[in-house]
């Protein structure tokens, strides 16, 4: 194996698969690795963690002798990344090391059987729907933050994807709080879905630059994302997702209507003092009160040793009071990823679940829980 390729292409290539790549010491060392094969001048690189694959093909200057190795990804990453940008970088394997040369740069790294590499199919069998990559980056941004963490209810660690002949629909909830986001200009005639995991999601949004159009192929085990020369593929979580329909509270018929930045600033200035606050039983939580009165909104908290704030913000509201208890990382995450210049939220009462979209738009939607005040 032998070749020579531009810095800035190489670094890209290996930026789009090292985040399948392990990093710790005590798993297989060839999975700490990436798999790099040349054929017909093209350099393809390959990283799994068994979980989630990274394929990405890029031209070669000079494709010299064909091959395939495995090196250590995030090394190889970290080298290209240092490397003079306008450079080439030449690659030699060479017994059982793989030489790496530019300009007055020289050096050898270790390298693992190409045979050792786990065997995938990338292909799942599933016919894919398209759908251009601007909506799904945004759909993407309206959704991934309700995802939960590390939840022992391992189904809610990821987001549900549904196709349908209505189209497609994200679905993210951590159980207080959840995001759904559809559109209809992809769909399929059979209707398919899956929960993927919350990885493989942060792993797929960086890949949606490099292609104007997503393949989007839902299996039964499985989901595979092709993005021109990128392609990412990711088992789906096993379990049955919650009935997320039934949450969603009906729209009422005199919702809330504020300006969304005005609204989310003052909700982070109170914030600041929320998350300070010593008479908060969780001091992890900005618990915040929001009231909702005759044409403004009332947003404050207060806690120990004196510790309080309160903002105003304007609103186009006639109905009657109400009061609800809030964490306000949850809000303003919301009010963050609305595309629109104001925010609809439909309150019922103080102990009701609230809905928030953008006015006019039906195809996002958020659903807060309440908190004790």
């Amino acid at each position: 194996m032998k070749l020579s390729i531009p810095q800035e292409r190489l670094h890209s290539l290996l930026q789009s698969v090292a985040n399948a790549a392990q990093t710790q010491a005590d798993t297989m060392a060839i999975l700490r690795n990436a798999l790099l094969e040349t054929s017909q001048g093209m350099l393809t690189a390959t990283c799994t963690n068994l979980e989630l694959t990274l394929v990405a093909h890029c031209e070669l200057i000079d494709a010299g002798e064909a091959g395939k190795v495995t090196v250590p990804a995030k090394l190889l990453q970290g080298i290209s990344a240092s490397l003079k940008g306008g450079s080439s970088i030449d690659l030699e394997l060479d017994g059982g090391q793989l030489s790496v040369k530019s300009g007055r740069y020289s050096g050898r790294l270790e390298t693992l059987p190409p045979e050792d590499f786990p065997r995938l199919d990338p292909d799942n069998g599933t016919e894919g729907v398209a759908i251009k990559s601007a909506l799904l980056a945004k759909m993407l941004a309206e959704t991934h933050f309700a995802m939960a963490q590390s939840d022992p209810r391992y189904y809610l660690n990821g987001m549900l994807m549904e196709i349908g002949e209505d189209g497609l629909r994200l679905v993210a909830t951590d159980g207080h709080r959840l995001s759904c986001s559809e559109t209809a200009e992809c769909g399929g005639a059979e209707g398919r879905k899956g929960i993927v995991p919350r990885n493989s999601i942060n792993a797929l949004r960086p890949l949606l630059p490099f292609s104007e159009e997503v393949e989007l192929a839902l299996g039964e085990n499985q989901v595979r994302f092709r993005l021109g020369d990128r392609q990412m593929t990711s088992k789906l979580i096993e379990g049955r997702y919650p009935e997320y329909r039934r949450v969603i509270p009906e729209r009422q018929e005199k919702p809330l209507l504020a300006d969304r930045a005005a609204l989310e600033t003052a909700l982070s200035r109170v914030a600041l003092v929320a998350r300070e606050s010593r008479g908060v039983r969780d001091q992890r939580i900005p618990l915040v009160s929001v009231v909702v009165k005759e044409n403004r909104v009332v947003i404050s908290t207060e806690g120990g040793q004196g510790a309080q704030a309160h903002d105003e913000v304007e609103a186009n509201y006639r109905g009657p009071e109400i009061k609800v208890g809030f964490n306000a990382i949850y809000l303003t995450d919301v009010l963050k990823s609305l595309q629109s210049d104001q925010v609809e939220m439909h309150l019922r009462d103080g102990n009701s679940s609230v809905l928030i979209c953008a006015p006019e738009n039906e195809g996002v939607q958020h659903i807060v829980m309440p908190m004790r005040l």
